[in-house]
């Protein structure tokens, strides 16, 4: 019963974020023009259910994976026996960092990008922006976190805890919010902000293959990945891939297909 409450609660946190940055960036966006919602969001929530479907049938695996590593006595936190604050820390280091050097490969090894490209050729930004992954890409990402996880011994709450942070920054980073300069310039050296993760979402490579980081944006700053402006000219920015055109980056069977179709 206890376990049903709180998978309640997380789901209607999740959508009930959703619903409230939309509802701000419909208010107040910071990109104006038209978003095509009737297309794209059919597109990006259709694969963010397929998404869900496939999250609920391996329910919080890498927090299983950090459960069962301590039960087990299994990795390296487990085995040094961390107190409290070390594991807090070490967690939050090594899963954050673990989700950079991933979204790197991603756009660094050819069949990684084949499958982050369905993310990338979305022709505008948005909240809905942030629920838009190939099914594929959502099984290796886990599987590649649950790997670290256990060898780490990470320590399950913690690991809870980030990645519910993770999960809103995603979407917060992703939305079309109007930010002032002055909190930007407050916060982008320690977190990654929507004018930071726009450049991301760019078609130009340069920009494409810059921060990569979805909370922190040290660990771009660490890497030499870090990129705080625009090369494009004027004041619009494009998004999406130059190679998908916008009517296949609306297509929700398209994009299912995309790995394989380019």
């Amino acid at each position: 019963m206890e376990v049903f409450v709180r998978e309640n609660w997380l789901f209607l946190a999740f959508w009930g974020a959703v619903i409230l940055l939309g509802t701000i960036e419909f208010l107040a966006p910071q990109i104006p023009g038209e978003a095509d919602r009737s297309r794209r969001w059919f597109t990006n929530f259709g694969l963010g259910i397929l998404n869900a479907l496939i999250a609920s049938s391996i329910p919080a695996a890498t927090v299983t994976a950090a459960w069962w590593a301590q039960q087990s006595h299994f990795g390296l936190l487990n085995l040094v026996a961390a107190p409290w604050w070390a594991a807090l820390i070490v967690t939050v280091l090594v899963r954050s960092f673990a989700q950079y050097i991933y979204h790197i490969l991603c756009h660094k090894v050819p069949w990684l990008w084949r499958l982050h490209c369905v993310h990338h050729s979305d022709v505008h930004l948005d909240v809905s922006s942030a629920l838009r992954s190939h099914p594929v890409e959502v099984i290796v990402n886990v599987a590649f976190l649950a790997l670290v996880t256990v060898i780490f011994g990470l320590s399950p709450a913690v690991l809870a805890g980030y990645e519910l942070a993770e999960h809103f920054a995603n979407m917060l980073t992703h939305a079309n919010l109007r930010i002032s300069d002055g909190i930007e310039r407050l916060i982008r050296p320690l977190f990654v902000t929507p004018a930071l993760h726009r450049l991301h979402h760019s078609p130009m490579r340069i920009e494409t293959d810059s921060n990569y980081g979805i909370v922190f944006s040290f660990w771009d700053r660490i890497g030499g990945t870090y990129r705080s402006e625009t090369i494009q000219p004027g004041l619009a920015i494009r998004f999406g891939l130059d190679d998908v055109s916008g009517e296949r980056a609306g297509d929700l069977q398209a994009q299912l297909v995309l790995p394989w179709s380019r």
